[in-house]
């Protein structure tokens, strides 16, 4: 079955409690889960909602991320950077504000960044995953543009497949845009809700569902955002409607159960929380 790209959206609401008298809560955020339902589509709106609600509880309330919180540590994905026979992770910074994030080299830092061809060099062969295909490894290797300032140049050459140059015109260094088969990352730090999907067969053996490897496209782990701008304890309720096209198709009457944590800006992770086993139609309403 095939999910329609793009169509892997979330919602988040939120109720906040505010006291006189703060409470002592730790810097870690804490959770509980509340409940899970089910929606599914139809002819005229053909998505499928899967809505969790779970409370929190978090010392300092720096919960949430806001859409231009991009720079590492909240980057999205990592590069590889082949270096003396390593491979270096990378990260992304911005440099202006009306092109993509730029890949974030460090002063004097040397080698190549890594694509499927890096394979073929005994040096790093070891340190990346295989490459199968496209689709198959889609979650390690990705076709797409790479934004290089021309201070770091020395991170690629001739060899890549496409190599365009923007220059300015007002006598700024040239910009390097590097299209490739390029081996990255994905940065768990980028999004602070995260989902897990886990399949019972049926004689209490679980197994995780990974959307990325199944369809290459985003799993459930997402951003809700910002839930206070004020610092102090901050507690409430948070939820979740994870909606796609693909809900019931993918599981059908299969038993599941959902396994979810949080994240927050200071990179804290609260405990895990999971639900009771269900199939969507006892969920459903």
């Amino acid at each position: 079955m095939k999910v329609v790209k793009g169509l892997f959206l979330f919602a988040v609401s939120t109720v906040v409690t505010a006291c006189f008298d703060p409470p002592e809560f730790s810097d870690t955020p804490q959770i509980d889960f509340l409940s899970v339902s089910f929606k599914e589509g139809n002819v005229n709106a053909p998505t499928d909602s899967l809505i969790v609600t779970i409370s929190f509880r978090d010392g300092d309330g720096d919960l949430g991320l806001a859409g231009d919180q991009i720079e590492e540590p909240y980057n999205d994905i990592f590069y590889g950077l082949a270096s003396n026979g390593e491979i270096i992770q990378l990260g992304k910074k911005t440099e202006f504000t009306d092109l993509p994030q730029f890949v974030d080299v460090p002063p004097g830092m040397t080698g190549k960044l890594a694509t499927v061809r890096t394979l073929a060099d005994p040096a790093y062969s070891d340190n990346l995953p295989p490459f199968v295909d496209a689709v198959s490894s889609c979650t390690d290797y990705k076709l797409q543009s790479v934004y290089v300032m021309d201070a770091d140049k020395q991170v690629i050459d001739a060899s890549y497949a496409e190599i365009d140059t923007m220059k300015s015109k007002n006598g700024f260094p040239p910009i390097y845009i590097v299209k490739d088969m390029f081996y990255f990352q994905n940065n768990p730090n980028h999004r602070n809700i995260e989902v897990e999907f886990w399949e019972n067969d049926g004689t209490g053996k679980y197994t995780l569902f990974d959307w990325e490897k199944e369809y290459c496209e985003a799993a459930f782990n997402q951003r809700f955002p910002v839930l206070t701008e004020k610092p102090g304890p901050l507690e409430g309720n948070l939820t979740y409607a994870l909606t796609s096209v693909g809900i019931k198709a993918t599981f059908g009457s299969k038993s599941l159960r959902l396994k979810i944590r949080i994240r927050d800006r200071a990179l804290n992770v609260s405990n895990d929380v999971q639900t009771e086993d269900f199939t969507l139609d006892k969920i459903k309403k």
